[in-house]
């Protein structure tokens, strides 16, 4: 069984599984850790990652076993044991791969063209996280451990050399482009978030790391804002101040659920009175039902966006990233050929080595029994000489065994192996003897 054929990977994803299932088999870094450690002490593998996120949980393997299901079962069960996971046949809730399909879908997944959102960002750093906790607690080796710093360049390739993670496909995301679009950068600009729910966590998140001039936030339920305010930084004003923190504002995202207006055309007439006369703001709304009068974009120096706007940015930017898998998909094909060309290739290094050690020992066996004949200077010469023989012999074949990759077919290798490393053993009375 040669080394790509032992490699797998068991997926479980949002394309597999619904968001109620995978939220349950999510693992904690000190979790990960522990499951990886019962994984390589339970399962026949020699090698294991562990990815897990909101979106998927995939364990990637280097088998022990000819019959590499019994890995792929044995996973499945110690999901079951740990988080309660019923694996389903009809329909599969989960996906396997082996050798170069199992390296393509980690150079996909890394690349984030396996992603709800095509070209998101943040897998590419949760798959290099997974890896480095994979090395820490000592349970990868060559195989995976070459596979993941390959992974992590071609994401990193994807992103540079493509326009695959250019432009926002949500919402939130869309907003904060739209306000850099129109103020040229956030920097020294107030910024205030109406609402503390799904969206308004978003964008909290989306601002993370980018420097603002100061960041507010508003909810009925202040409870709910300084807790928001608390993870993500920022001052909370109080819900009747609402006016009063809009007019400080430059920027506002609004996502509540009012079932009427939060701020009507005579509200945002006196807000903006308070306001210098050419300093613009940029309402975002994103609520539905909305949070803003349409009128109020009737006044100077005030820009009203609603979902339908940033749906249009979304759209156009999806399209872009779509233009773009050719070329990102090009990179991964390219980078999966040759990491599995390297897998092939170290399927011949045994035999390459047995061959080694098999020369080495009878010029080191030849050379003892002439030992005698040398002085220390001499044999010192002889070594060197008979040391370089060796390897020169070696070269040309070392290079075109690894050149064919004799190991794609199994009984060429084979025969290859046994021809250039089984020993035939000779009658004594046949053996050269030394000159008396």
């Amino acid at each position: 069984m040669d080394k790509a054929s032992q490699l797998l990977c068991v997926s479980i994803n949002h394309r597999t599984t619904p968001l109620e299932v995978r939220e349950n088999i999510v693992f904690p870094t000190d979790a990960a850790a522990r499951f990886l450690g019962d994984a390589l002490a339970q399962l026949p593998l020699a090698e294991a990652v562990l990815i897990s996120t909101c979106n998927r949980t995939e364990l990637y393997g280097v088998s022990r076993s000819n019959d590499d299901l019994e890995a792929v079962h044995g996973f499945l069960d110690l999901l079951r044991a740990n988080r309660g996971f019923e694996a389903e046949e009809k329909p599969r809730n989960y996906e396997v791969s082996r050798a170069e399909q199992a390296v393509q879908h980690l150079f996909r997944v890394a690349a984030g063209l396996e992603s709800q959102i095509l070209g998101e960002s943040q897998i590419l750093g949760q798959v290099k996280r997974a890896g480095e906790l994979a090395r820490e607690n000592g349970v990868t080796g060559k195989t995976l451990y070459r596979l993941w710093d390959s992974a992590v360049r071609v994401g990193k390739r994807v992103r540079t050399e493509t326009a695959l993670g250019e432009g926002a496909l949500s919402a939130s995301y869309a907003a904060l482009e739209l306000a850099r679009k129109i103020f040229g950068t956030l920097a020294g600009r107030n910024v205030l978030i109406i609402g503390a729910g799904e969206i308004a966590v978003l964008t909290l998140e989306n601002l993370h790391g980018i420097d603002v001039g100061g960041l507010t936030l508003v909810n009925r339920s202040r409870e709910h804002a300084e807790r928001l305010a608390e993870e993500h930084g920022g001052v909370v004003r109080p819900y009747e101040e609402l006016e009063a923190a809009i007019a400080d504002s430059d920027v506002v995202i609004s996502s509540t659920a009012s079932p009427e207006y939060i701020i009507n055309y005579d509200q945002m007439k006196r807000i903006r009175a308070k306001r210098h006369r050419e300093s613009p703001i940029l309402l975002i709304d994103l609520a539905l039902p909305r949070d803003f009068d349409a009128r109020v974009s009737r006044l100077d120096s005030v820009f009203l966006k609603n979902l339908d706007d940033l749906q249009e940015i979304v759209s156009r930017n999806e399209a872009q990233r779509r233009r773009e898998l050719p070329r990102a998909e090009a990179i991964v094909a390219n980078e999966s050929r040759a990491f599995t060309e390297w897998l092939e290739i170290q399927t011949i290094e045994p035999t390459i080595l047995k061959l080694r050690e098999r020369f080495e020992s009878v010029r080191e066996e030849e050379l003892e029994r002439f030992r005698s004949r040398f002085t220390d200077e001499q044999f010192s010469d002889v070594q060197r000489l008979t040391r370089r023989l060796v390897n020169r012999l070696l070269h040309t074949p070392s290079a075109n065994l690894r050149r064919h990759q004799a190991a794609r077919d199994r009984d060429v290798y084979r025969v290859l192996h046994e021809i250039l490393t089984e020993e035939i053993p000779h009658p004594k009375s046949e053996q050269e003897k030394p000159d008396r």
